[in-house]
């Protein structure tokens, strides 16, 4: 696998837009500095790879092994890629609960939700009904799946992707891990059954980790930059 650098600086640049933010808003003493978590070796993301099964994307690995495995980020933070109990999982801020995807499947677009939600009830000898406007197939799996439908539904949705940003109030971005959009970010509203929808750049493309990462940086350089 190639390790190609694409962050050479970019770990100083956030700190150096952290830290300003913070000294504009009296928030900041000056020895105090924004916190990345250590960056990851080559042998750590291995073993992270190991673990779930999974090739990380690239740009994501090198990331992870030349600026940091979590800290600022859009658009609030990014989740921490820590070992908890001898397993590595993400870490969402100051939760304990450890964050850990389930890339046995490809992760599936919003619009193809249901279609899947349908295949595994079906797969479970349930035949689906009608699904609900906001809820989809929720019913179903409570029936078809008793206590565990809920958790079973939840673990559906997110199949292929892990929680990659708080944005706050309850809003978070996801990285997808496996399936024909690997590498891309979605963004996910704070609703019960929120769509997923694609992070684009100013052409409408798709961000990738790369240009999702250095957009969100470059626009608070300039929003800084207009303030002085």
């Amino acid at each position: 696998m190639g390790t190609q650098s694409n962050w050479s600086g970019v770990r100083e640049r956030v700190i150096a837009i952290e830290l300003a933010g913070r000294r504009a808003r009296g928030w900041s003493r000056p020895d105090d500095q924004p916190v990345f978590e250590p960056v990851l070796t080559a042998a750590e993301i291995a073993e992270v790879e190991d673990q779930y099964g999974v090739e990380l994307p690239e740009e994501y690995r090198t990331f992870l092994a030349e600026v940091g495995a979590g800290g600022p980020g859009p658009e609030h933070e990014l989740t921490s890629l820590r070992r908890i109990d001898g397993q590595w999982a993400w870490v969402w801020g100051t939760h304990d609960v450890p964050l850990r995807p389930d890339p046995s499947g490809p992760f599936v677009e919003s619009e193809h939700w249901r279609d899947r939600q349908a295949s595994t009830l079906r797969a479970a000898g349930y035949e689906p009904t009608t699904p609900d406007e906001e809820d989809d197939y929720y019913d179903d799996y409570l029936t078809a799946f008793g206590e565990a439908g809920e958790n079973l539904w939840y673990l559906d949705r997110v199949r292929g992707a892990v929680q990659i940003s708080d944005n706050g109030c309850g809003m978070t971005g996801w990285l997808i891990l496996v399936g024909p959009h690997r590498g891309e970010l979605r963004d996910r509203d704070c609703a019960d059954n929120p769509p997923f929808e694609p992070y684009a750049d100013a052409h409408g493309m798709p961000h990738t980790f790369r240009s999702w990462y250095l957009d969100w940086l470059q626009r608070r350089e300039n929003e800084m930059d207009a303030a002085h």
